[in-house]
């Protein structure tokens, strides 16, 4: 079993050399390999996304199938600059890796320098146990690298370096501890297992068991807002005339209006990591939409039998928002509602981690999708459009309210209630 990393007594970052204490002349992990094929990976990928921005360019903008795969290209570039901006700035850190330690006040103290960046853990000296000397597989015999135990845990002390250098180093640390304790490779003893005390420390203790959250109500003001905003189509059919296609428009513009949403709620989960996981999931559910956008304008708009040449772009955006921008608004007033309502006052936020809330929306928008889908080639194969198209907004308002219901009733974890009893004690 693989000895978990000994955690510091105390971790901190700062852009600046600390000085002063007993210098360690410890050796620094070589990273030029890495630094290297990182540097090599960001030139390659930074040069294909420059490709793509000289291509968006030179694009022509004379309809809307034009400008839909514009925009499909800049969602795909925002998404491959994040990772190309990551990749770049891996490789700087890397090249310009660094390591140091010494020795101040009782504390070993280690600094791994990342370009600018310093990473600086600190060890109480008092608390270091089994300070020994391991051989490295990989390296010549008389190399080794120094270790120790630390609580539940062992980490150790720069790179492998010759036996000579490593016995000097450790009579070094000795001298300004001398209660710390030493042993051969023979006699090491195995570290406590951290999984194991935690669970005999907190066997007395009782905790409250997992249980369902219930979802809101047919009657709850978000389940209510949300059927009104999908019965909003069935009047445009009903007394506007709506074709099937201005329907699926609709119900394609809601998918961004729950990417939008989302990105509200990675915002609050990611915090200061949403600056790099909101660009990229944009990009990524941008250029998804894009597709799907294309898929529904060319079967429902234009139609698979379209004859004659493309409408202008601007007479295909003023046919398709003018009559739909009711609706449009509100479903994003809905969707904000059940954002601040359920979201932020039932506390949905505890216990979501930002990898779980990057993927949410597609759960919900691929089985809408399919049913307003399915629904759109049973309309287009009945002989009554209007009932038809209303038959469709049937499918897909119940559709969309069992996704909201179900994505509320979710079942919560013992530390998720103990989170929310605390949120709701203290706002009280």
């Amino acid at each position: 079993m693989r000895t978990p990393k000994a955690r510091p007594e105390r971790l901190r970052f700062s852009l600046r050399e600390e000085r002063g204490g007993t210098p360690l002349p410890v050796r620094s992990r070589r990273m030029w390999a890495l630094g290297l094929f990182l540097a090599a990976g960001f030139v390659i990928f930074a040069g294909l996304g420059w490709l793509q921005i000289a291509s968006m360019r030179g694009h022509e903008i004379r309809d809307l199938f034009d400008l839909t795969f514009l925009f499909f290209q800049g969602f795909w570039l925002l998404g491959w600059s994040v990772g190309v901006f990551f990749l770049g700035a891996l490789a700087f850190l890397v090249l310009f890796h660094g390591e140091s330690a010494r020795l101040r006040n009782g504390q070993l103290i280690q600094t791994a320098r990342l370009g600018p960046l310093r990473i600086t853990t600190e060890y109480d000296l008092s608390k270091i146990r089994n300070l020994r000397l391991e051989p490295e597989a990989k390296r010549p015999k008389d190399f080794v690298r120094i270790r120790f135990d630390y609580r539940d845990g062992s980490d150790g002390l720069g790179n492998p370096m010759p036996r000579l250098e490593a016995e000097s180093l450790i009579e070094l640390i000795e001298k300004s501890a001398p209660g710390i304790h030493r042993v051969t490779p023979d006699k090491i003893p195995s570290p406590a297992n951290p999984k194991r005390s935690q669970a005999r420390s907190s066997a007395g203790l009782k905790r409250p068991a997992a249980r369902p959250e219930p979802p809101p109500s047919l009657w709850s003001s978000s389940s209510l807002i949300l059927i009104g905003a999908n019965l909003i189509p069935l009047l445009g059919v009903l007394w506007f005339g709506w074709s099937l296609g201005e329907v699926m428009v609709l119900f394609w513009a809601e998918s961004a209006v729950i990417g939008f949403w989302n990105v509200a709620k990675i915002a609050i989960v990611g915090k200061w990591a949403a600056v790099f996981a909101a660009p990229f999931f944009i990009g990524h559910f941008g250029g998804f939409m894009a597709v799907h956008f294309l898929f529904i304008y060319s079967l429902f708009i234009r139609g698979l039998n379209a004859a004659g040449p493309e409408p202008t772009l601007r007479t295909a955006l003023v046919n398709l928002a003018l009559p739909l921008w009711p609706a449009f608004t509100a479903l994003f007033i809905s969707h904000g509602v059940s954002f601040f309502t359920n979201y932020l006052g039932r506390h949905e936020y505890l216990g979501m981690n930002l990898k779980t809330q990057m993927g949410e929306p597609y759960k919900r928008i691929i089985v809408m999708h399919m049913t307003i889908i399915g629904g759109g080639f049973l309309t287009m194969t009945l002989r009554t459009p209007t009932a038809a198209v209303a038959l469709l907004i049937f499918l897909k308002t119940a559709a969309d309210l069992h996704a909201h219901r179900k994505e509320r009733a979710r079942r919560l974890s013992p530390v998720e209630v103990d989170e929310r009893a605390t949120s709701v004690a203290l706002k009280a």
